[in-house]
């Protein structure tokens, strides 16, 4: 599989040469300034993209594998914790309450100290959660407690790690690499949790799963070492050497013109992190919209992805099955990442490939709210994982890109914030509609709606164009 993945990668990166073809090259002497904006997206992809996209992807890889794995315990702990419908939608999005606010506050400090520090207190804090979780949660109010901690932790992760893949992708290429990125990691993660529940839950307790889940630890340490600051923060900051020097490490064929040329960067250091230009004229429209997108999105996503291996055991799955289709729609997410994100970029049209591709997950829904025999509901599954969760990794590059770099970290973490109280209202209305119901039919129906709305805001959302910023020199 690591060999797939990696032949898939070098293919990737080798097609960048025929975009380099397309590419005007940039000329300079000591006279003439370079932007620093410009150098990055002009790049060829190499050696330093793909290692600072492992990097990300190891870190992407805790976070989706921990925000899942929930789904996996409530087996375990529903008839000990004596824990209804309800009860078990409050475990589900117990996490998810954390990471709402962690994701608010990320982007805030996200542009004030810089993408490198928080990504570093986010893993350092998330394993140690983790660890906290699998000694000490005995009941469902320790649990919910030490969760939400944890969601907090987590939750500054994934707006850093989007913000910080775009600041280095080349623009051309930005979503099949944020794509391929995105599913080495954060998809990887949450499809291996159902592997891991089904390996070692019934063996060792529910708590093995935040035992693997600590792992983040070492990982810590390996990030530490390798991950650099993002050169546009520094080049926000006028931190020129350090510019220069990760600019030879991304184009060391120019590294005898960024010797002696000056670099400029268009950022505003008086906007880093103001909140206030997301409701500005210019981009009142698109955030608003992209916010409630993001909400109802991931209250689909997480409505389905935490109940499914419940449903599918009331569907008279045996356990291990139950968890596989929970791992297939995660696994599935990963080729819809890539196929919309390799469409929006030939088509320079990331908002509607990403509105058709919730079209498409809404009738996958449908379909799966319908089906009873094997065959349909595996392709269902399949086609929800791809449509409904997959379209999630383009919809967050589509809203990086909305917003200049200097207010970038603050507009995804505030989006992703946003998104994750539809995410943590997700598994707990699907609970409170079964258990008034007494079948899934109208969960799904909501679901469906949801995705269907999702695809709507996001067809709807006003294009606008960042505003030429003051201009810094070396």
């Amino acid at each position: 599989m690591k060999s797939k993945a990696a032949a898939a990668i070098a293919i990737a990166v080798s097609s960048d040469a025929s975009y380099q073809s397309v590419t005007p090259a940039v000329t300079a002497d000591a006279s003439s300034p370079l932007d620093v904006r410009k150098e990055l997206e002009n790049a060829p992809l190499g050696i330093f993209h793909l290692r600072i996209g492992l990097l990300i992807s190891l870190i992407l890889l805790s976070d989706g594998y921990d925000l899942y794995n929930s789904a996996y315990i409530v087996h375990s702990v529903a008839g000990p914790w004596g824990l209804s419908p309800s009860g078990i939608g409050v475990l589900l999005s117990s996490g998810l309450a954390g990471f709402a606010a962690g994701s608010t506050i990320s982007g805030f400090f996200g542009d004030r100290l810089g993408r490198r520090k928080v990504l570093l207190f986010g893993c350092w804090a998330s394993g140690i959660m983790s660890l906290a979780i699998a000694v000490l949660a005995q009941d469902l109010a320790s649990y919910v407690a030490l969760r939400v901690l944890m969601g907090l932790a987590l939750g500054l992760l994934m707006p850093i790690a989007v913000t910080y893949i775009n600041e280095i992708a080349p623009s051309r290429a930005s979503n099949v690499f944020t794509a391929w990125f995105f599913s080495l990691g954060w998809l990887a993660g949450a499809s291996s949790a159902g592997l891991v529940a089904g390996w070692l839950t019934p063996t060792h307790g529910w708590q093995s799963l935040y035992y693997v889940g600590s792992a983040m630890l070492p990982f810590a340490l390996l990030i530490h070492w390798l991950l650099p600051e993002s050169p546009l923060f520094l080049a926000g900051r006028s931190r020129w050497s350090e510019v220069k020097t990760l600019l030879v490490k991304i184009r060391p064929d120019r590294a005898a013109q960024y010797e002696s040329v000056k670099l400029i960067s268009t950022l505003n250091d008086a906007h880093r992190g103001s909140g206030s230009i997301l409701l500005s004229r210019g981009y009142f429209a698109p955030s608003v919209s992209y916010w409630c997108a993001g909400a109802l999105s991931l209250f689909a996503a997480y409505g389905l992805s935490g109940w499914l291996p419940t449903i599918m055991l009331k569907r008279g799955e045996n356990l291990s099955s139950s968890f596989a289709y929970g791992s297939l729609l995660a696994g599935m997410a990963v080729a819809g990442g890539l196929l919309a994100g390799y469409i929006a970029d030939r088509l320079g049209d990331r908002r509607r490939v990403v509105a058709l591709s919730y079209v498409f997950g809404t009738v996958a829904i449908a379909i799966l709210a319908r089906s009873h025999d094997h065959a349909t509901t595996l392709a269902a599954v399949a086609a929800a994982g791809a449509f409904v969760v997959g379209s999630q990794i383009v919809l967050n590059n589509l809203v990086a890109s909305t917003y200049p770099t200097e207010v970038r970290s603050t507009g995804v973490g505030i989006f992703l914030g946003l998104a994750r109280v539809g995410a943590m209202l997700g598994p707990s209305v699907a609970g409170l509609l079964q258990q008034w119901s007494g079948t899934t039919d109208i969960m799904f129906a909501t679901i469906g709606t949801a995705t269907l709305l999702t695809a709507g805001l996001v067809y709807g959302a006003a294009s606008t164009s960042t505003p030429e910023s003051t201009v810094q020199d070396s």
